[in-house]
């Protein structure tokens, strides 16, 4: 008879495709990084192959590893569907979350599917704005939790970061045929005051004694995007957001290199409510940067 799919190896085997590295999927999945390299060479036994190369600093899928993770992303889902199937679900209550707006959809994507089908008591209230601002509203009581951006090297002492997604790299960008006239100040595309992406470019060209000025300022990120690929402007995002219409600006160009960010997910002071711990649990698992 043919070997059984163990569904923890699954499991291990999507999260190591989810963070790109062992270890980091270690540390998701809570194990050791030699138990995750078991599992590994367990599933590929009965695989029948490798489904995965790697070197120090990437994971790669080797051709039965993409056809193989394509057919067992669905039976993952629907076995996780078929457990939480089994209990009824009577989480009730409001929960107010608070998203930086550059990940909103990516979060509410993996969380409104599930929420609305599984929890329809719970009532989610959405609030999207610049991290700074969403983090004030989340000390006051006013947001139940925040998924944020911050500097990795600065601690948040007054909420509960419960969770780390990963860093975030702030880049500066402008229009490929964009050039800038060193005579004037520096034209910038700016979220409003309290996004730390903000206060790290305005430090950083204060420090340079070089001059500024706001040409756009907007909460949301596409009106930002639209002025920076125009040639409008000079913006900052994450690397991982930089579209086609953009380049990174350079050291050599005069644009000093930015500290490096956190994403966390971070909780109001008090207790949590049990609608807002399902909404952790769900955004803690779906949600993938």
């Amino acid at each position: 008879m043919a070997e059984a799919l163990d569904i923890e190896l699954l499991r291990t085997f999507h999260a190591i495709l989810r963070f790109g590295q062992f270890l980091a999927a270690a540390s998701y999945l809570n194990k050791s990084p030699s138990a995750v390299s078991l599992h590994v060479r367990r599933l590929e036994a009965v695989a029948g192959g490798r489904l995965l190369e790697r070197d120090n600093q990437t994971v790669n899928l080797t051709p039965l590893g993409r056809r193989f993770a394509l057919q067992s992303a669905e039976l993952l889902r629907v076995h996780d569907g078929l457990l939480a199937s089994f209990t009824a679900p009577v989480a009730s209550g409001r929960v107010r979350l608070g998203i930086s707006e550059e990940y909103a959809g990516a979060v509410l994507g993996c969380t409104l599917p599930h929420l609305t089908a599984d929890f329809p008591h719970i009532e989610l209230e959405v609030e999207t704005g610049a991290s700074g601002r969403l983090s004030n509203r989340l000390q006051r009581g006013q947001l139940d939790m925040a998924l944020l951006v911050a500097p990795a090297e600065v601690a948040a002492p007054q909420f509960r970061c419960i969770k780390t997604f990963g860093i975030t790299q702030p880049v500066w960008v402008a229009a490929h045929d964009y050039i800038q006239d060193l005579g004037k100040p520096v034209p910038l595309a700016l979220h409003g005051k309290g996004c730390p992406y903000r206060n790290a470019a305005v430090d950083a060209l204060t420090q340079q004694g070089r001059r500024w000025r706001a040409v756009i300022m907007s909460a949301g990120v596409i009106a930002l995007e639209a002025a920076i690929e125009a040639g409008l402007a000079i913006g900052i995002v994450d690397r991982a957001r930089v579209g086609q219409g953009m380049r990174v600006l350079t050291i050599a160009e005069g644009f000093p290199e930015l500290p490096v960010h956190e994403l966390r997910l971070a909780l109001a002071p008090g207790e949590l409510s049990e609608a807002g711990e399902v909404l952790v649990r769900l955004i803690s698992h779906g949600f993938a940067y």
